[in-house]
């Protein structure tokens, strides 16, 4: 399933808006959940209190706070969503770039154009959930996407899963969960990530150079490697490297 989150201050734009994603996505049998906000607050709002969005579809001109702070505080707290901006404007375009939209929809040409771009931020969400690591329990569901996770260690019977986000105290995001990192590591593509020691996983594509007994990754990040792992460690990355470089 994919979430939607769409928001325009004008509620007859907004009603016909969220008929149109619905229809789009059950012609094309997507499995949606498409939720629509009023005002931008409304849905930063909801973002803050930990709701997750796979695709955000913005009115850039509406009042209080526009389509595009909209988006870049929304993209602070979900960096892998993706963004359709809807205007009237489009010189709004280049204001934005900075910002990486997935898409432009003049408001006036918006039907097939709207309906494509919808159908290919699916396409889009569907890779990026194949390449995630999904934690799921009874009060939370959330992915974590492997291009940010460092390593994996553990406290107690928990798994820390660290990534290369950052706090807004500069310290990074972890996830906890409540498996054993042999689970976890059954979960991951085992090709992708290796045990550097009992108690830690490391994520090959984030490491930069190993030592006698320390492997660093690319954000400096040092972290023990065991001499019994050494030799295996060396040899998978070895692979790794050959595969995609």
């Amino acid at each position: 399933m994919i979430r939607v989150g769409l928001c325009d201050d004008e509620r007859a734009s907004l009603d016909k808006l969220h008929s149109f994603v619905e229809e789009c996505y059950t012609q094309g049998r997507v499995f949606a959940r498409v939720d629509s906000f009023a005002g931008s607050r409304e849905l930063l709002y909801e973002i803050e209190d930990g709701s997750r969005f796979d695709l955000l579809v913005l009115d850039i001109e509406m009042p209080d706070m526009d389509g595009m702070e909209l988006a870049a505080k929304a993209r602070k707290l979900l960096p892998e969503v993706l963004v359709i901006f809807l205007t009237s404007h489009m010189e709004y375009v280049l204001d934005a770039y900075e910002l990486s939209i997935f898409r432009y929809v003049p408001k006036a040409d918006s039907g097939e154009r709207l309906r494509h771009a919808l159908l290919d931020a699916e396409s889009m969400i569907q890779v990026q959930q194949r390449e995630s690591y999904l934690i799921q329990n009874q009060n939370r569901l959330e992915r974590i996407p492997l291009k940010h996770l460092l390593y994996i260690t553990h406290e107690g019977k928990n798994a820390i899963l660290v990534t290369d986000l950052k706090e807004s105290d500069g310290k990074p995001v972890c996830h906890r969960v409540r498996k054993t990192l042999q689970e976890v590591y059954g979960e991951l593509e085992e090709k992708e990530f290796c045990f550097i020691d009992r108690g830690c996983i490391v994520n090959l594509s984030q490491i930069m150079s190993i030592s006698a007994d320390t492997c660093t990754l690319q954000d400096g990040t040092q972290l023990p490697v065991s001499r019994a792992k050494n030799q295996g460690l060396r040899e998978q990355l070895l692979e790794f490297w050959k595969r995609h470089i």
